[in-house]
């Protein structure tokens, strides 16, 4: 008989100190979240050496490929949220199952951008303005991207399945492995140095595509014949319908908060475009100063997500809800001292990105403002991701779209054009946003209905019926899991 393969089994989540738990997780996704921001500025840092209309087709691009991120972000959290479940419930065999049908949705997702890589690729482009040149460059670009879609599901799915089982290391290793590989590519198929063709801004996709091919390589060794947490089997890529649905459940409403985030973001640059290059310029400047900050705190939510879906799992929701408020809590020891960093020292930080006058001075304006909402985006950040790990991603769906769209546009539009205060009026509609956002998932998050949520997803997952079973309340003749309250 052939030796059956070790599972090494990520210990001290659901025990053990809390504290160690969450920076075991928090830091590898830390350092993968830079690493990401890393790839994009090496993408535009070698196709800004080709000219303007190279970058402008690039960036041009990445609003359209942010429809396959809404799509990978969806099966992902999905993933996240069951896996995690399953590995505090100890049902390995179970995770296993997910992740094969995590493999098998972003194979039938990426048919789908095969699609529209042979044939809707330029229209697309020119629903978003693309003309001319940028048309041209911006539509090489997606068809590979599009055309190998494939390899962006794999890497991110595969990569979700791993860490929502416990083990943050190794898909930090992958995507080292895939940023080394790309650093080294972006040149050499942008510009056609040495013995690689000078394919300009399809060459910036084919290293993208290529790098993740990689990393996807050393993942699939790592749960085919490696002692990994989770383990890939060719029974498990058949069809399970009760196991899709639930992935597409949780991931449906993910997908969605990040289209109300991007219809947010499209709505609030349309405004400040308005005012011209120099506000313009000055937004841009704060927008990256603010996801400095959010990179820890993407590490630290992630972190929240899986210990909350692996304590839930393992029957602890008070230990679930401690591990979230203490991640809030380490999170806010960066984000206070930051905000204040970023109030006081405001007009350096903006000049180091640029010396114009002007856009300095409205640049430490935005940046000000910005470091008085820093807490409240806290909050609002890791609460949000511990409902998704909980496997509720309405009720954070809703928040979002209450903040983002209720509060954000229509208190920016308001106060900088019919009361007259101008960009003034962008910042405080976005200060508005996101402390009613942060205050409203704290409050959502302490009504304890992420807890009946994950009771609902083990109930379907057990073949037990839900009839009697509503989202809005707590359900009868259940065990102690499904009928806990927040203390």
């Amino acid at each position: 008989m052939p030796k059956r393969r070790q599972r090494r089994i990520e210990e001290g989540l659901i025990d053990g100190r809390i504290s160690r738990s969450i920076w075991k997780l928090a830091l590898p996704m830390m350092i993968s979240g830079a690493l990401q921001n890393l790839f994009s500025i090496v993408d535009l840092y070698f196709v800004g050496r080709l000219g303007h209309v190279e970058v402008a087709a690039l960036s041009i691009a990445g609003v359209v490929l942010s429809v396959l991120v809404m799509f990978v972000m969806g099966i992902a959290i999905g993933t996240t949220a069951l896996i995690a479940h399953c590995t505090g419930q100890k049902n390995h065999e179970q995770a296993d199952e997910v992740l094969g049908q995590t493999l098998l949705l972003g194979a039938m997702a990426s048919a789908i951008m095969l699609a529209i890589a042979l044939w809707a690729v330029e229209p697309l482009l020119a629903l978003f303005g693309a003309t001319e040149g940028v048309l041209v460059f911006g539509a090489e670009y997606l068809r590979i991207v599009f055309g190998w879609s494939i390899v962006i599901f794999a890497f991110m799915g595969i990569n979700q399945a791993i860490r929502g089982a416990g083990d943050a290391k190794t898909p930090l290793k992958a995507l080292i492995v895939a940023n080394v590989i790309n650093i080294f590519l972006d040149p050499m198929l942008i510009m056609g140095y040495g013995p690689f063709p000078e394919m300009g801004v399809a060459g910036s996709a084919a290293a993208t595509v290529f790098s993740r091919g990689v990393g996807v390589m050393f993942l699939l060794i790592h749960i085919t014949i490696g002692h990994a947490t989770v383990h890939l089997k060719l029974q498990n890529l058949k069809p399970n319908p009760v196991i899709l649905k639930r992935i597409l459940n949780i991931g449906s409403f993910a997908s969605i908060q990040v289209l109300i985030r991007e219809i947010s973001f499209l709505l609030l640059m349309r405004l400040v475009a308005s005012y011209g290059p120099v506000i313009l310029a000055a937004y841009g400047i704060g927008a990256r100063l603010r996801m400095i900050i959010m990179v820890p705190g993407f590490g630290f939510a992630n972190s929240a997500s899986i210990l909350a879906g692996q304590n839930l799992g393992a029957n602890q929701p008070e230990r679930a809800a401690r591990s979230v408020w203490q991640t809030v809590a380490y999170y806010e020891c960066i984000a206070i001292p930051t905000a204040a960093a970023y109030i006081v020292f405001a007009p350096h930080l903006v000049g180091f990105f640029n010396d114009h006058l002007e856009v300095v001075r409205v640049g430490a304006s935005f940046l000000r403002f910005l470091g008085v909402s820093f807490p409240f985006l806290a909050i609002s950040l890791v609460l949000g991701q511990a409902m998704n790990g909980a496997g509720d991603t309405r009720t954070p769906t809703i928040v979002t779209a209450i903040g983002q769209l209720v509060f954000r546009i229509p208190v920016a539009y308001l106060l900088a054009l019919t009361v007259g205060m101008g960009p003034t009026g962008v910042w405080l509609g976005i200060n508005a946003s996101d402390a009613a956002q942060g205050l409203l998932m704290a409050l959502v998050f302490r009504s304890g209905r992420w807890k009946r949520a994950y009771a609902r997803h083990k109930r379907i997952l057990e073949g037990r019926p839900v009839s009697s079973f509503p989202d809005s309340g707590t359900p009868r003749h259940v065990g102690k899991m499904e009928s806990c309250e927040e203390s």
